[in-house]
C-alpha cells in the first residue's frame, strides 16, 4: 500500500509560484505518479490561498495527482460530509502548544495550520510535509503525543531514496 503523504499548503505554493524549492515538490509528484505514495492536502488550503490566481490552481489539483482531502468541522468553514469532528485531545494540545508559545516567544502554527495536521491525525494519514518553522518546532511534541510523523520533504527524500 502507498504511504498517505499530507502536503502543507506551502509545497503547493512553492510549486505554483514556481520558487526555488520547486523541484523538491515535482520529486514528490514524480513518486506519487508511479504509485509510490499517496499525496493529499486538506480542504483548509482553500483559506490559507483565498485569492487569485493561486486560489484557482486548487481546482486542478487532480491533475498533479494530489487529492483535497476534507479538514477539521470549523464553524464558518463547515464542508458539510466531507469535514470531521475534532479530537478532544488534540485540541487540548493545541491550545497548550500555543500557551508555551507565547511564554517562550517561538512562533507557533496559526489556525489553519492546527486544521492541517488536526485532519492529517484523523484521517491516519502516515507523514505531514511542510517547511514551516512552527510546525517543525513541535514535530517531536506530535510524534510523541499522536504518533504524527512531521518532516521536510527534502528528509522525506533522502530517507525514501535509502529505502
Amino acid at each position: 500500500m502507498a504511504e498517505q503523504i499530507t502536503l502543507d499548503t506551502n509545497l503547493l505554493v512553492e510549486y505554483w509560484k514556481e520558487q526555488e524549492r520547486r523541484e523538491t515538490v515535482q520529486k514528490l509528484l514524480d513518486l506519487s505518479e508511479t504509485g509510490a505514495i499517496e499525496l493529499a492536502v486538506t480542504s483548509r488550503i482553500r483559506q490559507d490561498v483565498p485569492v487569485p490566481p493561486l486560489s484557482e490552481m486548487i481546482n486542478h489539483l487532480p491533475e498533479i495527482g494530489v487529492t483535497e482531502s476534507g479538514s477539521v468541522t470549523r464553524l464558518g468553514y463547515w464542508q458539510l460530509g466531507v469535514d470531521q469532528l475534532g479530537d478532544d485531545a488534540f485540541a487540548a494540545f493545541s491550545a497548550k502548544v500555543a500557551e508555551l508559545a507565547a511564554s517562550s516567544g517561538q512562533r507557533e502554527p496559526d489556525w489553519r495550520d492546527w486544521d492541517h495536521l488536526h485532519a492529517h491525525y484523523l484521517q491516519g494519514r502516515d507523514v505531514f510535509l511542510t517547511w514551516d518553522s512552527g510546525i517543525l518546532h513541535i514535530a517531536d511534541q506530535l510524534r510523541d503525543e499522536f504518533g504524527i510523523v512531521v518532516t521536510t520533504p527534502e528528509h522525506y527524500l533522502r530517507s525514501h531514496q535509502s529505502e
